[in-house]
């Protein structure tokens, strides 16, 4: 049987059409309602299949409605926390959306084998609402810069052994003690610039992937796995590296990637 991966957080549905186009069955969840309609006539076959559904909740501790800031110049920065989608001053409006608890749609639509969550700041609610026995065998997150050291205890508690850091917005390239030193300079020097394009195309050209989407999942991520001690030694790594950039930080994006 195909694998079920669950998206949450759909963006502009990059991620949802690499899942779908490999076979996966998927369930695409956001609680921006502009989102979900876009992908709704986006994904119409793989709908009417069965293959997709896209769920229009959010995902927080307990179920009702709650404030959602909708970010009008930037969709993928709309949050549940107005200063992730104001940033850099942009605008933004709120609505209310209807919201329940991760397990909920896991008891709904059933265990995945992987999950993706990057829902701007309320990862860890959602990490925080499964338990042993509904964490899925794959699961990602964004790589909080500040506490992710937080989401690692949580991911090890799960009962998730084995870690991968991985840059999104450096061909989806592992992070590990032995390369951390690339990552000192941030991603818009000139040099890290070009090394970025030399090795984009390729990989492009491999995976089938693009800029902005979250990448492999799995074992079709880049490296090899690597204990919960050494994913704390490279998140400490880079939260000192973005630190020491003051209000502009490094400028790449990170996922923690983990497996039971």
């Amino acid at each position: 049987m195909s694998a079920l991966i669950y998206d949450i957080g759909l963006h502009d549905g990059r991620d949802t059409g690499h899942y779908l186009r490999e076979g996966c069955r998927v369930v695409a969840i956001d609680a921006n309602p502009a989102m979900c309609r876009a992908a709704k006539a986006q994904f119409r076959d793989h709908i009417v299949t069965g293959q997709l559904k896209i769920i229009n909740r959010g995902v927080a501790e307990r179920k009702g409605q709650l404030e959602f800031f909708v970010c009008d110049d930037m969709s993928e920065w709309s949050s549940f926390h107005r200063e992730i989608a104001s940033r850099n001053g942009a605008t933004h409006h709120s609505i209310l959306v209807d919201c329940v608890p991760i397990v909920e749609i896991i008891d709904e639509f059933g265990l995945p084998d992987y999950m993706k969550i990057d829902i701007e700041g309320n990862d860890r609610v959602c990490i925080a609402g499964l338990s042993s026995a509904t964490a899925p065998q794959y699961i990602s997150i964004e790589m909080d810069h500040c506490r992710g050291e937080q989401d690692l205890q949580i991911l090890a508690k799960l009962g998730y052994k084995y870690f991968k850091i991985i840059c999104q917005n450096n061909s989806w390239h592992q992070v590990t003690k032995y390369n951390i030193g690339f990552y000192k300079w941030r991603s818009d020097h000139f040099v890290i610039r070009h090394l970025q394009r030399l090795r984009a195309a390729p990989f492009r050209l491999l995976v089938g992937r693009r800029r902005g989407e979250s990448g492999p999942w799995g074992e079709k991520t880049s490296g090899v796995w690597h204990s919960v001690d050494h994913a704390h030694y490279v998140w400490r790594c880079l939260r000192e590296f973005d630190q020491r950039q003051g209000t502009h930080g490094l400028g790449w994006w990170f996922d923690i990637h983990a497996r039971k």
